[in-house]
């Protein structure tokens, strides 16, 4: 799979907020795409979702890129989700925005690496998980 997307929980109770069920939905409308051909390549996305709770929350805003594994040429991606996300009608578009952010996020950090990266291939199976969105909803 050319997308790996979860979530860190610190509180059990976040398991059945709107994000986390948002975020299996997106993840389980890319496994049914594993078909397409980019779904082949790599490198892979590892996205992250940090979801804060009255403890613990990410020390930053928006995106990070955490780390890359050369061998298996993942790049792991975090996101700070804000805590209004976590309950919110929206939290489906919230997760293909971070994924698009990623992509671009990812497109750069390989072209400083001279790593081939086909972003607009990713950027079409997030199209197509969005699209699937778009069709349920009317």
């Amino acid at each position: 799979m050319t997308f790996h997307i979860g979530a860190m929980m610190p509180d059990r109770s976040l398991d059945e907020s709107e994000l986390i069920q948002a975020i299996t939905k997106v993840a389980t409308d890319l496994g049914r795409l594993c078909d397409q051909p980019i779904q082949k390549k790599t490198p892979t996305l590892d996205i992250v979702f940090l979801l804060p709770s009255r403890q613990e929350k990410a020390d930053f805003i928006g995106l990070r890129l955490h780390s890359f594994d050369t061998v298996g040429q993942i790049l792991r991606i975090e996101s700070a989700v804000p805590e209004k996300m976590v309950t919110s009608i929206h939290a489906k578009r919230f997760v293909i925005a971070i994924m698009l952010d990623a992509i671009d996020a990812a497109r750069e950090f390989f072209r400083e690496q001279y790593i081939l990266f086909d972003a607009s291939e990713h950027q079409a199976l997030v199209g197509l998980v969005s699209t699937k969105e778009q069709l349920s909803i009317n």
